[in-house]
């Protein structure tokens, strides 16, 4: 199959049976190319709020958008906006994020299968005087209203990257944050239709200042939490979010300062991928079901100050690092740096089990690629990026897109 070289924004990409054809492609260093550019995502959807930084979706099209605004007093507040079918939305004030103007991230997200929406988010207290960072959570139960936050931790890091949020496909979720004593990292879990536990402990000083959490889990449960150390090593911890963790994991050294954050991606039956930059090179690693991390693979000669990665339910896997992204086909190795489509730069890939990616630049311009469904999208400042069985979400610009894939 011939590589296009072609500079316009439409080009022929690859779909999922041609995965097979794509590592004969690979062994003999030709790179799989990206997909045309179909324009089958819906229009784009305006929120009634300040929910432009991050989205979850279910099987069923139930959304959950949030994000944050600063009220007539100065104080930031958390904002979250849901829809029963990524068509009609409402807007909810979760309160404020913080008593001084800059408030805490971003509220992240997750929607379960029957509905249930959780959301997340550091808040600080006691400012000016004296601030304090904690970590909030809301739930929202099918139909209803959000209700009052609680504390999970009243020593969060957030200025360490640390407050990541998971969901299974049975509705039970994962919190999991950097505490700022001893920066040890943390988790909290939600069961279906329970409250939240306790807050365990995920990783120690033994292994370094956590930094940076990576948080992805399959829809069985499996979950695997990744974080670089303020020497900048990449560990891994691995799990379930009902069974608990093992203990962490060393999967690569690094250069002190010089790592971007890592990105981390599970499936169903254990195969992960996870990929991070460092001074000078891009690197990744792959996990088989049971198995150990594979000694890391240099992807490219150069750092880039973003990466992603995404896994089918195959062992599939695509890495994107800059302006560029590679292919590790199940049973193969990565393949070359391939440049992605001309202006197209960082951003965020997913996957569902069926083998669908979608790929979305930090413009909002969106990619899918898989048998049977083609699409693009150009809508502004990307958000956030997620995909389910059947359907994908991109939220850009505050405004939700969809499309439906097989």
């Amino acid at each position: 199959m011939q590589h296009a070289q072609s500079r316009a924004r439409s080009r022929r990409w690859i779909g999922r049976g041609a995965l097979a054809a794509l590592a004969g492609l690979v062994a003999f260093g030709v790179s799989p190319a990206l997909p045309a550019l179909a324009g089958s995502w819906s229009a784009p959807i305006q929120l009634p709020g300040s929910c432009g930084s991050s989205v979850a979706v279910n099987q069923a099209g139930a959304m959950a958008a949030g994000g944050t605004f600063t009220a007539a007093d100065g104080t930031t507040h958390v904002q979250v906006c849901t829809s029963p079918d990524g068509k009609t939305w409402q807007a909810a004030d979760l309160g404020p994020g913080g008593d001084e103007p800059h408030g805490g991230p971003h509220p992240a997200l997750a929607v379960g299968p029957d509905g249930r929406a959780v959301a997340l988010w550091g808040s600080t207290v006691g400012c000016p005087a004296s601030c304090s960072y904690i970590l909030q959570a809301s739930v929202r139960p099918p139909g209803g209203s959000w209700g009052a936050p609680v504390t999970l931790s009243t020593e969060l890091n957030w200025g360490a990257g640390g407050l990541v949020l998971g969901m299974d496909g049975s509705g039970n979720a994962i919190a999991a944050w950097v505490g700022f004593y001893a920066d040890a990292s943390h988790y909290a879990v939600l069961p279906a239709g329970g409250t939240w536990g306790p807050a365990r402990t995920l990783s120690t000083y033994v292994q370094g200042h956590a930094r940076n959490l990576s948080l992805a889990v399959s829809p069985d449960g499996s979950a695997i939490v990744a974080y670089a150390t303020e020497h900048d090593a990449i560990w891994a911890v691995s799990g379930t979010i009902l069974g608990g963790f093992s203990a962490p994991v060393f999967v690569a050294a690094g250069d002190y300062g010089k790592n971007s954050a890592p990105k981390v991606a599970v499936d169903d039956a254990g195969q992960a991928s996870l990929v991070w930059s460092q001074s000078g090179r891009t690197e990744a690693a792959t996990r088989s079901p049971g198995g150990a991390w594979s000694a890391p693979a240099v992807l490219a000669s150069q750092s880039s100050s973003s990466v992603a990665t995404a896994i089918d339910g195959a062992g599939n896997a695509i890495a994107v690092f800059g302006s560029s992204y590679s292919w590790h086909l199940a049973g193969g190795s990565w393949g070359p740096a391939t440049p992605l489509p001309a202006g197209s730069s960082g951003g965020l890939v997913a996957a569902d089990p069926a083998g669908t990616f979608v790929y979305a630049d930090g413009s909002g311009n969106a990619f899918t690629f898989a048998s049977g469904a083609t699409g693009s999208g150009s809508r502004g400042s990307l958000g956030d990026l997620k995909i389910v069985p059947g359907r994908a979400v991109m939220l850009a610009a505050n405004t939700v897109s969809t499309e439906t894939v097989n």
